[in-house]
């Protein structure tokens, strides 16, 4: 099944696709990004950009959705055990799934820590607050606290 039609079939369920707005298409791309990273594959390449981990081709597909989304159903993972992973990431980031700033800190603490695993928490906050600036220390504490709770920093 086309990758572009999955995804949305996914954003269906988790209603909260938008392209029109910035923080809809940062609640995009980190969404996904924290789904790769809680082992869902989707198939997108990240790199580090001003606002966390981003995948041109996440955009390129997102812009593409727009037009038939309104056309596209509800999509569970074929493979059983993803399906269930999918809805284990619904719980634990189901509080963050609509707030563009909490999705854009966790996941640039993961994609840092990832990017450089030898570095300490302290150093992984600093690289987020230096290009970030608008991210709160304590936020950064809370997030770090809570990707390690949930075994994505290990």
């Amino acid at each position: 099944m086309d990758r572009k039609i999955s995804l949305g079939g996914l954003f269906k369920r988790l209603e909260t696709f938008d392209m029109d707005t910035f923080d809809g298409r940062l609640i995009l791309q980190k969404t996904v990004y924290l789904m790769q990273a809680y082992g869902l594959p989707l198939g997108y390449n990240f790199s580090w950009y001003i606002y966390g981990p981003y995948s041109p081709d996440l955009t390129k597909d997102g812009y593409e959705i727009k037009d038939i989304y309104q056309n596209i159903p509800k999509m569970k993972f074929v493979k059983e055990d993803r399906e269930m992973r999918f809805n284990e990431f619904i719980k634990i980031f189901g509080q963050y799934i609509k707030n563009a700033y909490w999705l854009e800190l966790l996941a640039s603490i993961h994609f840092l820590k990832k990017l450089y695993p030898s570095e300490n928490k302290e150093n992984i906050l600093i690289k987020v607050e230096k290009k970030q600036p608008y991210i709160k220390k304590i936020d950064c504490e809370t997030a770090w606290n809570y990707l390690e709770k949930i075994g994505l920093l290990n």
